[in-house]
């Protein structure tokens, strides 16, 4: 095993590279580049262009879980299934509103409507001068489903 003598480099600027002799680290070449470009400069930006709408977001939740639940009926094996597909369009219809540097986060939680009283809550941590929810309930014959979506400004 050959070792080639390394001075006073950091972590970052040190590679293990395989040879046939076996591993040893080596030094980077200082022009080269260990770690990837940003993908975008910093703005410098301490709010957002508009706010998130709990409004708009209401809606985009009530169409498409009164479009896609109406005629299912609850089925506890399909259920967790549903729950993520509808989280998934909800949040894509959501993001395509654009509301540049919020991550938007999308809940859906389907139950059976003859198995007792839920009782669901949330807490999150955030700027209430920027951050926002919306939620909408559904309810057929057979099931609820209760779909939030939380608008987080990232800085």
């Amino acid at each position: 095993m050959a070792q080639i003598a390394i001075g006073r480099l950091s972590a970052s600027t040190q590679r293990s590279v395989v040879t046939d002799q076996g591993p040893s680290r080596v030094a980077l070449d200082q022009g080269s580049t260990s770690r990837p470009q940003p993908r975008c400069e910093c703005t410098y930006k301490m709010g957002p262009d508009r706010r998130f709408p709990p409004h708009e977001v209401k809606n985009i939740i009530e169409s498409v879980l009164e479009t896609e639940l109406s005629s299912k009926r609850y089925d506890p094996e399909m259920s967790q299934r549903w729950c993520g597909e509808l989280a998934d369009k909800i949040r894509d219809r959501v993001k395509d509103l654009g509301y540049f540097r919020y991550k938007v986060i999308a809940l859906v939680t389907i139950g059976s409507t003859d198995r007792g009283a839920v009782c669901c809550a949330s807490q999150c941590v955030w700027n209430d001068q920027t951050d926002s929810f919306g939620e909408h309930t559904y309810k057929n014959g057979s099931l609820y489903a209760i779909g939030t979506v939380y608008g987080i400004y990232q800085e």
